[in-house]
C-alpha cells in the first residue's frame, strides 16, 4: 500500500475556522512542520486526520494515553471511512507498524530509551485503576522501532497534545524525526508558554514555529461554544489540610538548608571543567546559561569565589550574582543530576542517594524537581475538602440570584463511592472532593429545595420525584430499562440501576 484509497473523505462540512487552516496548508508546510494551535472543541482531531490524508504519505499518530490513541482510530473509522470496522492497514501497535499506525508517547519512549514506564510515571495512590491503565509499553528497542517504521516508509507524524512533549518523551521523538525526516504535524490547545526558555526551544525544535491558530471568539461566532464568563471563587484549606501543607514546606526548607551546604556538590561544582576552564566550554555554556549561571550561584552562596572571567561570560562585570533561591537550586539539581555527562564513581553514587532523598522528600517526581509546589501539596489543594464549602456557597450565591431558572452542572474528578453509606443516616466526615461528597454536602444543607442528582458512569442518583419523568422517557424503548433502590441515608433520593444493554 502506497496511498490511502481515494474514496475516503470527511462525511461532513467544515466549519468556516477549520476551512481556513485547510486552505492555508500549503504556505504552513515549506519547513516540513505544521504547528496548529485550537481550543478543545474546534476539531483538533479530524482537522490531523484532514491533514495526513491531504500529505498521503505512510503516518504515525502519537497520543498521551491510550484512550486518546483509540479515539483517533474510532473518529478516522466513523467519520472518514464510515465504517465500524478497521481496516487492515490501521494498527495501534508499535510493534507491528501499517501504513497508520496510532500508539502513544510512553510506548515510543520506552522503547527509544529502553526505560520501564513505571520509573517514568508513579500514579498517586489515590489514582483509579482506569487512569493508570492509560499506559503502555512498547517492548522493543529503539533499533526496531526505527527499522520498523523505515520499512513503512512513514513520512508523517501527527502529534498530539503536543504541550505535552515538555518533558522526556521530547528526545525519543527528536530522535525518530532526525532519523526519518518526516513531516511533523503538532496540535495543541495549550502550548507550555509557562516552561523555562529550553524547554520551550524544545517544544519549538519538535513541532516548529506555530503556524496557525483558532481562537474561541471564532468558535464563539460560529456557535459551536456558547459565550461565557470565566470567575474565580477562593477556597481555603481545611485546618487538616493546611497543616500538612505547613510541614511540607519545613521539610523542603530544610532540605534546600542541608544540598545548600552538601560538600561533595560544592566538591563536584568546583572541578567541574565549566567552572575550572570555562574558556574551553564557552559553546556548551552559551547553549545552557541557564545551568552554568546555576553554578555560579549556589557556588557563590557558599563563599566560593566566583571570578571576573566568569562574570565577563555571563554578563558585564558590574553584574551582582543573585542569591541562591529554591528555582536556581532546581535548575542547578537538574543540571547535576540528568544533564551533566562528568561521571566519577564518587559522584554517582552521591547522585544516587541524592536523588532518593529529593524523592523521599516529595520534590522530585518523573526527572522534574520542584520546592515550592511538590505533588504532596498540589494533591492537598486539588482534592481539598474546603472546596466543599466553596461549593455550597456558590450554589447559594447562583440560587438566590437565578431562583428557579438555576440549572447547575458542577464537574469533578473521582466519584468517592465510599462515601455511600447502607445507614439510615450519612454522618460520616466529608474530608475529600468527589462527586458522591459534593452531592452529600449539598444534599446535608439543602433548605432550597433544590432538585440534585448524580450522573456518572457507575452512580446515578435521581429525586424520587423525578422518578415517573425518567420512567415517562425509557418505557418509550424499553419499560424495563431502569430500576431502582432507595438512596439509604435519605428517602427522598433514589439509585437508578439501568439495565445492562442500554449502557452505550
Amino acid at each position: 500500500m502506497k496511498e490511502f484509497p481515494k474514496d475516503i473523505k470527511f462525511k461532513y462540512n467544515w466549519r468556516k475556522y477549520q476551512q481556513r487552516v485547510l486552505d492555508e496548508l500549503h504556505s504552513h508546510l515549506f519547513d516540513n512542520n505544521l504547528h496548529i494551535i485550537a481550543p478543545p472543541g474546534s476539531g483538533k482531531t479530524v482537522l490531523g486526520l484532514e491533514v495526513m490524508l491531504r500529505l498521503n504519505k505512510p503516518t504515525l499518530i502519537l497520543a498521551p494515553t491510550i484512550a486518546i490513541k483509540n479515539q483517533w482510530i474510532q473518529r478516522f473509522c466513523e467519520l472518514f471511512l464510515q465504517s465500524e470496522n478497521v481496516p487492515d492497514w490501521i494498527s495501534g501497535n508499535l510493534k507491528e507498524p501499517k501504513f497508520l499506525t496510532v500508539s502513544t508517547y510512553q510506548a515510543l519512549h520506552s522503547s527509544c530509551s529502553n526505560s520501564d514506564i513505571d520509573e517514568e510515571r508513579e500514579p498517586d495512590n489515590d489514582e483509579c485503576v482506569e487512569d493508570s491503565a492509560e499506559y503502555e509499553s512498547s517492548e522493543i528497542d529503539s533499533e526496531t522501532v526505527l527499522r520498523l517504521l523505515r520499512d513503512q516508509n512513514v513520512g508523517t507524524i501527527i502529534v498530539d497534545e503536543a504541550h505535552h512533549l515538555k518533558n522526556e518523551w521530547w528526545r525519543s521523538l527528536i530522535e525518530i524525526k532526525h532519523n526519518l525526516k518526516p513531516t511533523i504535524v503538532g496540535l495543541t490547545a495549550t502550548p507550555p508558554y509557562d516552561v523555562p526558555f529550553t524547554e520551550w526551544q524544545r517544544y519549538i525544535e519538535l513541532n516548529g514555529p506555530v503556524d496557525a491558530e483558532i481562537s474561541v471568539p471564532e468558535l464563539v461566532s460560529e456557535n459551536d461554544l456558547c459565550p461565557h464568563q470565566d470567575f474565580i471563587f477562593l477556597s481555603e484549606p481545611t485546618e487538616n489540610e493546611s497543616r500538612l501543607i505547613y510541614d511540607q514546606r519545613q521539610r523542603t526548607a530544610h532540605l534546600f538548608e542541608e544540598i545548600k551546604r552538601d560538600g561533595t556538590l560544592i566538591s563536584a561544582l568546583m572541578n567541574h571543567p565549566i567552572y575550572t576552564s570555562p574558556e574551553n566550554n564557552l559553546e556548551w555554556i552559551y547553549d545552557n546559561l541557564e545551568y552554568y549561571s546555576s553554578v555560579l550561584i549556589f557556588l557563590k552562596a557558599n563563599d566560593r569565589l566566583v571570578t571576573e572571567k566568569h562574570i565577563e561570560i555571563v554578563g558585564t562585570k558590574d553584574l551582582i550574582i543573585p542569591p541562591l533561591s529554591y528555582e536556581w537550586l532546581e535548575t542547578l539539581l537538574t543540571f547535576y543530576l540528568f544533564v551533566d555527562e562528568e561521571k566519577s564513581v564518587e559522584n554517582e553514587s552521591h547522585k544516587e542517594k541524592l536523588i532518593n532523598k529529593l524523592k523521599r522528600a516529595g520534590v522530585l517526581e518523573r526527572k522534574t524537581i520542584c520546592f515550592t509546589y511538590n505533588s504532596t501539596i498540589n494533591k492537598a489543594l486539588s482534592t481539598s475538602a474546603g472546596k466543599l464549602k466553596s461549593i455550597d456557597q456558590i450554589v447559594d450565591i447562583e440560587n438566590n440570584t437565578l431562583k428557579d431558572d438555576l440549572r447547575m452542572v458542577i464537574l469533578t474528578d473521582y466519584i468517592r463511592k465510599e462515601y455511600l453509606t447502607n445507614s439510615g443516616e450519612n454522618g460520616s466526615e466529608l474530608n475529600k472532593i468527589g462527586v458522591f461528597p459534593i452531592f452529600e454536602q449539598l444534599r446535608r444543607t439543602n433548605d432550597r429545595n433544590l432538585k440534585l442528582c448524580i450522573l456518572s458512569g457507575s452512580l446515578v442518583v435521581i429525586p424520587k420525584t423525578s422518578l415517573k419523568s425518567l420512567r415517562d422517557f425509557s418505557g418509550k424503548s424499553d419499560p424495563d430499562a431502569i430500576s431502582f433502590t432507595v438512596l439509604p441515608s435519605d428517602d427522598q433520593y433514589l439509585i437508578i440501576d439501568i439495565a445492562e444493554k442500554f449502557k452505550q
